[in-house]
């Protein structure tokens, strides 16, 4: 076997082979490898392990892109050995060829699978020759450039992961730290929001007080005005009149003086007023003798003698001329002395006559309508049981046949007897003027009217129960609709009949009572408890129910209150039904007439405030504030806290509606807390508030979520009238309502002390995180 250097390589016989044998075994290798025989199957290739070695080699060296590569012979083996091949030699060829292959693994991997198997032989064995020679080394050479370029990219990668990761650590750094300052931001913004609303809720709050207290004042002033000048009308009119009787009596006095003078008369015993004749007194006296002397003859236009004060007496005219001249000198005297000892007693009647004399022009004047007064309406009715005779020849006829001391008692004694008569024959006409009639008579005159109290309040409740028994026959609690409320048809209605203005009377009656303890006791035993039951209820007028609660407030004695009973458990009982029937109100959703528009809530929250001052009168009596009478009432009722508790939770809730009259609803909530509040500290024995809760529906539930949202209310907007009072008495209930583990559990159910909308404080933070990651990001 010949020995052979590394750049010699011996042709074994290729010299003397035609010029293109190599070009057809080329030719017949690629027909009989690449040839489609369809009838015989492809034989199965071998493993081609030059192939793998060649790709693992590779993928040592450069693990990035073997994936990717793929071995494809070069174009310049077919191009050496078929368009070259009659200006190349065919070992160069061979040495190009392998060389160019070994090459190719520098970015691909040769695939070879498809060819035959000796020609991956040779392939292998071809492959094998280069690596002995300098194309190897520059192999490897490529392989290690290749691998210092990655190690070197990889480096920089490394080195900005590096870089990126400790800037994004710099700005999540800030990003916490904007965070932190955004809610200290939003703290201090809450606070100064807080503490603005308080005080301009304070500042609010005092100006409507002093704006009351102004429209009070000036009212009063007005009123005060009004009476003055009445007065000063009354006394201008008075002084007219005795200047006028004086001017009178002095003209009298002018023209008798001008008469002759005479000599002065035999004195009279009329002002002695003994009984006895005074010429049987000169003729039994034994200074006087029986014969009468005669008087000297006067001449006319003389001067008047008078009596010196040394005679021991006058010098007396005959009687026949005594009768004759008159007595003119004498009767002046005896009228002015007289009129100087009745005087006092003269001004008196007459000015208690004139003052009735006001009073009728008042009443006769009066008109309840702009074009008719009231006399005159009256005048064209007629009971239907006697149509032949007017009311007013009644009015008058009954009026006249009474004698009362006062034209004002005596009319009004006749109204309540026409209004009586009326009501008997369900004659309706005439009721809207007597009743006008009977308020002005109590605003000229009230003692008229407080002095006939157990006549005219009968006739005032059987007026009110014309329209309101219908109503209450359509209420829950009445037997017929237990339990339903439905609106009152107007077919059971009496137009004629104002039930609101019957109650008003009554109002103003309690109102004028309330300077005598005896006229409001006397009123009050009058007042039939069912009365104040029926006005109570919700299927009522709203102005009724509010009238009834203002009059309800009159009826606060030191011991008791509502109407009086004879027996010590009646009264109670009634104490009860009122508390009840008030507590209820609270709630309830009151019920319009047929074809009436629904209670707007402004108007169902005003009747609700004047149940809750109501209440409030009974538990803090303003004639005994130490008196507890009321309260324990209250606190002794088996669902009355309950029922002022779901009121004050059904507040509450409407107050985060925000809705228009959120200062009525954040009052109640106010009230309503302190209310139950001083009644449980003042008997927390008789309040038992977990007991009662449970006989209302959903009461322990909604205690624990109205306390729990008031004692962690902050007066943030939706919570902005809710006093810093509640909130504090807020939780000096819950505290002793719930053991720990309730409170724990109340802390999570709520979170939020101000009481907002957790979705949208977090979408607001949301928001805010956006914004600061695009500045941070610009």
């Amino acid at each position: 076997m010949e020995n052979f250097d590394d750049d010699v390589f011996s042709d074994d016989g290729f010299d003397d082979l035609p010029p293109d044998a190599l070009e057809q075994l080329e030719q017949d290798a690629f027909r009989a490898t690449q040839a489609e025989h369809p009838t015989q199957r492809e034989p199965e290739p071998r493993q081609n392990w030059a192939e793998r070695e060649v790709t693992i080699r590779y993928a040592q060296i450069n693990p990035i892109n073997v994936a990717n590569a793929t071995l494809r012979p070069p174009a310049q083996l077919h191009t050496g050995l078929t368009n070259d091949y009659g200006s190349l030699d065919v070992g160069e060829s061979d040495a190009e060829v392998f060389d160019d292959e070994a090459a190719i693994g520098l970015n691909e991997t040769v695939t070879i699978s498809d060819r035959p198997s000796h020609y991956a032989h040779d392939s292998i064995a071809l492959g094998e020759k280069p690596m002995e020679t300098d194309g190897g080394l520059s192999f490897y050479s490529a392989l290690q450039r290749e691998h210092e370029i990655l190690t070197a990219k990889l480096q920089q990668e490394t080195e900005r992961y590096a870089r990126l990761e400790n800037e994004f650590a710099n700005v999540k750094s800030l990003a916490e730290t904007k965070t932190g300052e955004i809610a200290i931001i939003r703290s201090n913004h809450a606070k100064i929001v807080n503490d603005y609303e308080r005080q301009l809720s304070g500042l609010r709050k005092a100006m409507d007080e002093e704006t009351a207290k102004h429209r009070e004042e000036l009212e009063a002033i007005r009123e005060q005005g009004k009476t003055l000048a009445t007065e000063n009308a009354f006394l201008k009119q008075d002084l007219a009149e005795e200047v006028s009787r004086v001017h009178q009596i002095r003209a009298k006095m002018r023209t008798e003086e001008k008469s002759a003078p005479v000599t002065p008369k035999k004195p009279k015993a009329l002002p002695f007023r003994d009984g006895f004749d005074d010429e049987e007194i000169l003729a039994v006296s034994p200074s006087k003798s029986g014969r009468s002397k005669q008087a000297t003859p006067t001449v006319t236009g003389k001067k008047r003698r008078r009596t010196s004060q040394g005679s021991p007496s006058r010098l007396h005219l005959s009687p026949h001329r005594e009768q004759n001249l008159g007595i003119a000198g004498g009767a002046v005297d005896e009228a002015l002395s007289e009129s100087a000892i009745d005087l006092p007693m003269k001004e008196s009647s007459q000015e208690a006559g004139h003052q009735d004399t006001h009073i009728i022009k008042q009443i006769l004047n009066h008109r309840t309508v702009p074009h008719k007064t009231d006399i005159e309406i009256i005048a064209e009715l007629a009971f239907p049981s006697e149509p032949g005779r007017t009311l007013y020849s009644i009015l008058l006829e009954e009026t006249t046949q009474l004698d009362l001391g006062s034209y004002a008692m005596e009319h009004m004694r006749a109204i309540i007897s026409l209004w009586s008569r009326a009501l008997k024959e369900k004659f309706y006409k005439p009721i809207p003027i007597l009743l006008e009639t009977t308020r002005l008579i109590l605003a000229i005159d009230a003692t008229a009217v407080l002095r006939q109290i157990d006549r005219l309040i009968p006739v005032l409740l059987d007026t009110s129960d014309i329209n309101g028994v219908p109503r209450f026959k359509h209420s829950p609690y009445a037997s017929q609709s237990f339990g339903k409320v439905t609106q009152t048809p107007a077919s059971q209605l009496e137009p004629l009949v104002d039930s609101t203005e019957v109650v008003r009377v009554l109002y103003q009656i309690a109102c004028r009572s309330l300077s005598d303890d005896q006229l409001v006791e006397d009123l009050w035993r009058h007042i039939r408890y069912s009365f104040v039951l029926m006005m109570l209820s919700c299927s009522q007028p709203a102005s009724d129910i509010k009238l009834t609660l203002s009059l309800l407030m009159t009826s606060v004695r030191p011991n008791s209150f509502a109407s009086i009973q004879e027996s010590e458990q009646d009264q109670k009982s009634n104490e009860n039904w009122v508390v009840d029937r008030v507590a209820s109100l609270m709630w309830e959703t009151l019920q319009p007439d047929e074809g009436q528009p629904p209670y707007t809530r402004a108007e169902i929250c005003d009747v609700r405030l004047e149940a809750l001052a109501f209440l409030m009168t009974v538990t803090f009596n303003p004639i005994e504030p130490n008196n507890t009478h009321g309260s324990l009432v209250i606190a002794s009722h088996h669902t009355a806290l309950a029922k002022l508790v779901r009121a004050m939770h059904d507040e509450l809730d409407a107050l985060y509606s925000y809705p228009p009259e959120r200062d009525m609803h954040s009052a109640m909530v106010n009230g309503l807390m302190r209310l139950i509040y001083s009644i449980i500290q003042r008997h927390p024995k008789e309040a038992d508030l977990q007991l009662k809760l449970h006989r209302v529906p959903g009461g322990k539930q909604k205690f624990l979520v109205v306390l729990t949202r008031l004692a962690f209310s902050e007066g943030i907007v939706l919570e902005a009238g809710i006093e810093d009072e509640t909130v504090e008495m807020a939780h000096s209930i819950l505290d002793d309502a719930v053991n720990p583990q309730e409170a724990e559990a109340l802390l999570e159910a709520f979170p939020h002390a101000k009481g907002e909308d957790t979705e949208a404080k977090n979408a607001e933070d949301t928001e805010m995180m956006e914004v600061m990651e695009e500045d941070l990001a610009l």
